[in-house]
């Protein structure tokens, strides 16, 4: 199996705890790592996890002149791109991209088995997101999640996927939500083959009404992605499964980590029960409306 991540040294500790994951689940697997700052020292702790397994960890530094002119956010680098080098990269007919967000807790034996030859790639659809109209795509096409694609590499090499969706952004950038998945959406165009939602049971998933196959993922997910801003390693995510990715964290070489925002104002809030908090926050605007009365009744 080709599995491939791509990022920077700004997820290194996410990465590693992908990585632990998916090693601890599976085997028989060629890791490429997409980048262009991790180093040496860091490089070898990721090695470290690879010791006694059958699996390789390859290192692919990348020139990041390429994606210099492409836009960013403050959740959204330059290391997201990458992943539109793959078919460059890996000489081979498929590959499955995964972001660094994710922990495989299941064998991945049968999503990578998934037969995709007459489509772009396989991936979850990622509902309720409605921009066709800016993206030029059709009404009636399905928009999915990036985070987990099966890749048809030799249909991305002949379609030359990687100059169109970069293109699309650079003409579209005013309308780009996410990015370079609005890019890869908006190009494939609901060219792509749907998923069970186990193999990418990102965030936005467990907040809408679930369908049977919400609930068989969310029963039994194969590959959880921690979409939003809030991620499980921050004090105050309340993420369902966030002890997965502190199970995997202890197997790195990163396990004392303190989330930043562990401090004792966010200890207090995180102590004191929600009916409490509603409880003062009634009061506080109770108070605040009757200063306003008084005000104006003066």
């Amino acid at each position: 199996m080709n599995i491939v991540f791509a990022t920077d040294r700004g997820y290194l500790q996410h990465l590693a705890v992908a990585l632990a994951a998916l090693l601890d689940n599976n085997s028989g697997m060629n890791v490429y790592v997409i980048n262009n700052d991790i180093s040496l020292t860091d490089w070898k702790k990721l090695e470290k996890l690879f010791v006694g397994k059958d699996s390789k960890l390859i290192d692919v530094k990348i020139d990041g002149r390429q994606t210099e002119n492409l836009i960013t956010s403050r959740h959204i680098t330059k290391a997201t791109y990458y992943r539109l080098f793959i078919p460059d990269i890996v000489k081979a007919d498929k590959a499955l991209y995964l972001d660094v967000d994710i922990v495989v807790v299941q064998r991945i034996d049968n999503l990578y088995g998934t037969e995709i030859s007459n489509t772009f790639l396989a991936a979850v659809d990622n509902r309720d997101i409605y921009n066709h109209h800016d993206l030029e795509m059709d009404i009636s096409a399905k928009y999915f999640n990036s985070g987990v694609m099966l890749i048809n590499l030799e249909c991305w090499r002949t379609h030359d996927v990687k100059k169109k969706v970069i293109d699309f952004i650079s003409r579209k950038s005013e309308v780009m939500q996410y990015h370079d998945q609005d890019g890869l959406n908006a190009v494939i165009n609901g060219q792509w083959q749907e998923l069970h939602p186990k193999y990418n049971l990102h965030t936005r998933l467990l907040y809408i009404e679930p369908d049977s196959s919400i609930k068989e993922a969310m029963d039994k997910p194969v590959i959880i992605h921690y979409t939003g801003p809030s991620k499980p390693w921050h004090f105050r995510n309340i993420h369902p499964y966030k002890h997965f990715y502190w199970k995997y964290l202890q197997m790195t070489p990163y396990k004392y980590f303190i989330p930043d925002d562990l401090n004792i104002i966010n200890i207090v809030k995180w102590m004191v029960p929600i009916p409490v908090k509603q409880y003062f926050k009634n009061i506080l605007k109770f108070s605040h409306k009757k200063i306003n009365n008084e005000s104006i009744e003066r």
